[in-house]
């Protein structure tokens, strides 16, 4: 036991923490998108919004939601952190925007609106427009009721939307963030080369899935948000389940498809394992699986498009006679949150520049309602795509049980 924390220890290395240049480039580039979207400022209430923008980092803000935490910045430059009194000395230490207006919340009849409306109110009006988080692949981190009336409150300003500015921002990677994304995946990676040591016959798919994660927050992972698994005899029919009480046997496939967090950032990725010989039908699938995830990894070059890398995947699988149906897509944006903008798929025309961050994840249906499913992460460079995953083996890793 002690060799073995001994060795978690020794691979455990750290990523240098954003500096102020950092945000100060973001920060410019974000005033102009503003103009170029003809936005006086922006109001931001998501975790993954805030903390790019503001720098502002705690665990509680999004574990209670029972208090919003607001974030304006206006075409300026300026930045104002509007939140719950108890959170100033955490927004000071960690926020390059000294200014915060605070409430003594939870206040249910008075969420900060007033303080989110004194705040816009100050900013100059050139185009009278607003930004809120309204847009595609977007959350509140308030009430919709809430964010009605900030909207109500902060007239004349009109309120639209903003995600158009913060998609934008947020979907080419500084070097500093894909440093962060790699850890997370060389973190996966190394679990997931561990996982044939502590995958044993008769562990439930959720004793697989906690010592998946054990084994990576040992590694370093701040959080493990995402295990998805599947096992089943020869295959698997699910690749969004949660872990359940069944029990693995030789003969099984298990399918293990993780989003380990670093310091704001997600990897997504999966592996499958065969405990013991697998079936003919997925061996051969897992070596097509592979040839397809080459396919798109070699297709992730600046000037494609998310659907040509789709198109190159899709290619692949026809030509070996696969009939993809609906399949729907096959990989995404990947940073702050799993799943980004854009999807690899029919129709999103999304041109991939340098500091893209995608995955390559093309499935296929085989058997009697069994799936199988490749996925690695990588970025878009001037010298072409660079994995940030460590490449899973053609041939299906077996587990000797």
């Amino acid at each position: 036991m002690a060799k073995t924390a001994k060795a978690v220890k020794l691979g455990h290395r750290e990523v240098p923490r954003f500096n102020a240049a950092e945000f100060a480039h973001r920060v410019e580039r974000a005033r102009k998108l503003m103009t170029d979207h003809r936005l006086d400022g922006m109001l931001l209430s998501v975790e993954q919004n805030i903390e790019y923008l503001s720098g502002f980092v705690s665990q509680f803000p999004w574990s209670s939601p029972s208090r919003p935490w607001y974030f304006v910045i206006d075409r300026e430059g300026n930045g104002a952190g509007i939140i719950p009194e108890f959170g100033e000395t955490c927004w000071r230490g960690s926020s390059w925007a000294k200014t915060v207006l605070t409430w003594p919340s939870p206040r249910p009849e008075n969420e900060g609106i007033d303080l989110v409306a004194k705040a816009v109110s100050g900013i100059k009006r050139k185009f009278g427009r607003f930004g809120m988080e309204f847009g595609l692949e977007s959350r509140l981190g308030t009430t919709m009721g809430d964010m009605m009336r900030i909207a109500d409150a902060i007239r004349p300003f009109e309120a639209v939307d903003c995600i158009p500015v913060m998609r934008r921002l947020r979907y080419i990677k500084s070097q500093a963030e894909i440093a962060h994304i790699r850890r997370a995946c060389t973190i996966g990676s190394d679990t997931f080369d561990a996982m044939a040591k502590f995958i044993a016959d008769g562990d439930s798919e959720s004793e697989i899935c906690r010592k998946f994660g054990a084994h990576a927050l040992l590694l370093g992972a701040d959080k493990v948000p995402f295990t998805a698994i599947g096992t089943g005899k020869g295959g698997y029919d699910s690749i969004v389940q949660g872990p359940s009480d069944r029990r693995v046997r030789k003969g099984d496939i298990v399918f293990l498809d993780t989003g380990v967090k670093y310091r704001g950032y997600f990897c997504d990725f999966d592996r499958n394992f065969a405990l013991g010989e697998p079936p003919d039908d997925a061996k051969r699938l897992h070596t097509l699986l592979w040839r397809a995830t080459e396919a798109g990894i070699k297709a992730a070059v600046p000037g494609n498009t998310a659907e040509g890398v789709f198109l190159a995947q899709a290619k692949v699988l026809e030509d070996a006679g696969i009939v993809l149906g609906n399949v729907g897509r096959m990989g995404h944006g990947l940073g702050k949150n799993m799943t980004e903008y854009p999807s690899n798929m029919p129709g999103d025309r999304t041109v991939l520049e340098v500091g893209t961050v995608l995955t390559i994840e093309p499935g296929a249906m085989f058997g009697t309602n069994k799936i199988l499913v490749h996925e690695e992460d990588l970025v878009v460079t001037e010298d072409g795509p660079k994995l940030l995953t460590r490449r899973c083996t053609k041939e299906m890793p077996v587990v000797k049980v």
